[in-house]
């Protein structure tokens, strides 16, 4: 298995032994050896979990149908980078909803529902999380600069609740309120997450939710254009004859 390639937008590589199996989401794979043989499994219970997780509601199988040991080129539908989970390290691990883009090996993937209204209202991680656990690979897309931290027993940290990816449910995840003027103009919102260890927490600088809000233009920009393509005097005609 290859680490993610690249500075930005990464391409994983991995490499499947004979009759080994890949399961990844629609649209990620980039490139593969052709003894790699590909299949769509669509359950409806396994959908519908999928679904409530944050997934789409089929995944794609690639597995190496060949004699030889073949490889896959695989990488995120959104600018990202590829952030490798081995479970066997951790075991259980909660990831954001979407967050997860393949998974290697015995990884069972169900949904974590919260139901503190606190942490589940006042951050972006919402109601229901991504659960992992197993002994495989899961691979994680995230943007910017990722951050993976060990936190040791009662350490804390504080995190834009935007930026998290997921944490070990080890974790105590919880919320800290900001101040009023930190609230309004800060550009933080009202809360802020916490996270207290011991255990293993992954955060990005930039979200794709946070990305497109940067980049997308502003509400009224259809209609700036609108008056700049009849001029800055109204209606005003010019005849060029």
């Amino acid at each position: 298995m290859g680490d993610g390639d690249g500075d930005d937008c990464q391409v994983v590589t991995v490499l499947l032994d004979p009759e080994e199996e890949l399961n990844t989401e629609p649209g990620s794979m980039m490139f593969m050896s052709p003894s790699i043989e590909t299949d769509v499994e669509c359950g409806c219970l396994d959908g519908c979990v999928r679904r409530c997780a944050g997934e789409p509601c089929v995944k794609v199988a690639l597995k190496n149908g060949g004699g030889d040991a073949a490889y896959v080129g695989l990488t995120p539908n959104f600018p990202a980078k590829v952030v490798p989970i081995e479970l066997s390290n951790m075991k259980n691990f909660v990831a954001k909803s979407g967050a997860i883009m393949s998974s290697l090996g015995d990884v069972n993937i169900s949904t974590s529902c919260d139901m503190n209204p606190a942490t589940c209202c006042c951050t972006s991680l919402g109601m229901c999380r991504q659960s992992l656990d197993g002994e495989g690979t899961a691979f994680l897309a995230a943007g910017g600069t990722i951050l993976v931290k060990e936190l040791k027993e009662g350490e804390t940290l504080i995190v834009d609740s935007e930026s998290v990816v997921g944490f070990q449910d080890t974790i105590g995840f919880g919320i800290t309120p900001n101040q009023f003027c930190t609230c309004c103009f800060g550009g933080e919102g009202m809360c802020n997450a916490t996270m207290e260890g011991p255990g293993t927490v992954v955060v990005q600088s930039m979200s794709f939710k946070k990305y497109i809000k940067n980049v997308a233009p502003p509400p009224n920009a259809y209609k700036m254009r609108e008056r700049m393509g009849v001029g800055y005097m109204g209606s005003t005609e010019f005849d060029f004859d």
